[in-house]
């Protein structure tokens, strides 16, 4: 009966993220809150791309960016250069650059640990920023693409803002559905154990450097789908989605959220899109309180929002 209840409250609440934009068309302020959600959402998945690697299988990287971008610039090159506004071949072209460059990037760094997984991962991203802000004849250079079109779903025009949405929150529940499998998967687990002690699974037998690789390509071709949904909601992809800036705002998602959780980088991408869109009307220093927030739960919190609400709940209960 309590599995029947999660499920009928899981569905209630799925239904309610994706239809948002219809129950809320009376308020006044509902195309921004729209807008503003959408956002939280594609940063989500991004930050949850990056968890995987964070939180599940310990390897901290400061170069996710590559992939975020990789599959930005794949949507839109797609789109302007290729001619074509079906979404099944934008987006499949977003997944699959970002996973091929992710395989390229993987296999020259999964052997390396710690500081040193840490400097190669930021080395290689700000190679693939150089190539973006350089290669002006596919990438735009420091112009951009601009003008992306936003795509066809068979006969289905995604272009108004609310279709937008329901693509956008459609494809984070089922990103939430797939690393929820993992997690709970042989696999998942596994990924777990390497990064806990990788030497002890090596002695059991695992391949370490092949599953790292391929928690590494899994990451990075969701990324690259986040990648495309900002390219679609935006309109625009420049350089900046692969630079280091890029980078370190999904590392704070995660560690502000919570690392090695679902919920985590979720409830992280609201907190940090919410300093930058809304707090920083308000307040001039947003970008400040963001800083010292992040710096906070580093020294005082590092299990972040998620570990904080569970300990809570814990104390409560006994």
């Amino acid at each position: 009966m309590r599995r029947v209840l999660l499920w009928a409250s899981a569905t209630i609440g799925a239904a309610t993220l994706v239809t948002f934009p219809y129950w809320t068309a009376e308020w006044e302020s509902s195309r921004f809150a729209t807008t503003v959600l959408r956002d939280i959402l594609v940063f989500a998945i991004f930050a949850l791309s990056l968890d995987l690697l964070v939180g599940r299988a310990g390897m901290p990287s400061l170069g996710h960016a590559a992939f975020f971008g990789a599959g930005a610039y794949a949507a839109g090159v797609a789109t302007q250069r290729l001619g074509t506004d079906q979404l099944p071949l934008t987006l499949g072209a977003a997944a699959f650059v970002a996973a091929a460059l992710a395989l390229l990037i993987g296999t020259l760094v999964v052997r390396s640990e710690g500081i040193f997984f840490l400097m190669l991962t930021l080395a290689f991203a700000q190679i693939v920023f150089a190539i973006a802000f350089q290669w002006t004849s596919v990438t735009g250079g420091s112009n951009g693409l601009a003008g992306i079109a936003r795509p066809f779903l068979g006969g289905i025009d995604l272009n108004p803002p609310e279709r937008m949405y329901v693509l956008v929150s459609a494809t984070f529940l089922a990103v939430v559905l797939l690393l929820r499998a993992v997690a709970g998967s042989p696999y998942g687990r596994v990924l777990v154990g390497i990064r806990e002690n990788e030497r002890r699974m090596r002695a059991l037998g695992y391949d370490t450097a092949r599953i790292r690789l391929s928690a590494f390509v899994l990451a990075g071709s969701i990324a690259g789908i986040a990648g495309a949904l900002s390219a679609y909601s935006l309109r625009f992809v420049s350089a900046q989605d692969v630079g280091i800036g890029t980078s370190i705002r999904a590392f704070v998602m995660v560690l502000v959220g919570g690392a090695g959780t679902l919920a985590g980088p979720v409830i992280g991408a609201a907190v940090v899109l919410y300093v930058e869109r809304i707090l920083s009307s308000a307040v001039p220093v947003a970008e400040t309180v963001l800083g010292l927030l992040f710096v906070a739960f580093v020294l005082l919190a590092r299990q972040g929002i998620v570990g904080i609400g569970g300990a809570a709940w814990a104390r409560m209960r006994r």
